[in-house]
């Protein structure tokens, strides 16, 4: 339940008001973090952040219209080492929503050492 209230919070931040005043800072070439909306999570030793990517090929056109990024809420677990993503919400040039996606069904994988997620992992999780 409480991981619900945690998601759908995250949902809330997703809006474009929310966004407009969140401090990007970058990770790597195509992307960013908001250090200061990461969340601990209660029933992991793990956090709770969102990455923004920017499109250098990898995300196709949606319904006709090319992404130009995606904020992604990801989950990492520091004691296992692993990641999952929950919601992923796609943008246009002009800045405005083109899709959203919930991975209600996604589940932990391990990080990819030099991923943006393993930078930020990194920076949270303590050995």
């Amino acid at each position: 339940m409480k991981r619900f209230f945690l998601v759908m919070g995250l949902s809330i931040l997703f809006s474009a008001s929310a966004l407009s005043d969140t401090v990007w800072t970058k990770i790597d070439e195509t992307s960013y973090t908001d250090f200061d909306n990461i969340v601990g999570l209660e029933d992991i030793y793990g956090y709770s952040f969102l990455l923004k990517t920017y499109n250098k090929g990898q995300f196709e056109p949606i319904n006709g219209r090319n992404i130009l990024y995606a904020i992604s809420q990801y989950e990492i677990d520091c004691r296992k080492n692993s990641y999952k993503i929950g919601t992923i919400d796609s943008y246009d040039e002009d800045d405005a929503f083109v899709y959203g996606d919930y991975n209600r069904f996604s589940e932990f994988q391990p990080i990819v050492e030099g991923s943006s997620v393993s930078i930020i992992s990194k920076k949270l999780c303590r050995s």
